[in-house]
């Protein structure tokens, strides 16, 4: 019998502002924790000398992602615009 499981409707939500020559390793470092977020850059940043950057992912892996985060602050400079719990719509 398959396993089930639980679908929340509460996503925690952020909006990450990173230096345009930084973004790339944001960007890797997601891609290599496959599954823990998914994240997509907001376009009007696209223009900037920076990019700000929308990740969501399931509430019961916000604290993994709040330290990973945290990880990448202490190895570049990494601004936390916004964070919420938002509900998947």
């Amino acid at each position: 019998m398959p396993h089930t499981y639980q679908q929340t409707k509460e996503l925690y939500y952020s909006i990450l502002r990173v230096a345009k020559d930084d973004a790339y390793f944001v960007y890797f470092t997601f891609e290599s924790n496959e599954g823990l977020c998914f994240y997509s850059t907001v376009d009007e940043s696209l223009k900037g000398q920076y990019r700000d950057i929308e990740v969501r992912a399931p509430i019961e892996a916000r604290e993994n992602l709040k330290a990973l985060i945290a990880r990448l602050q202490s190895e570049l400079r990494l601004d936390v615009l916004e964070e919420k719990v938002i509900l998947d719509s």
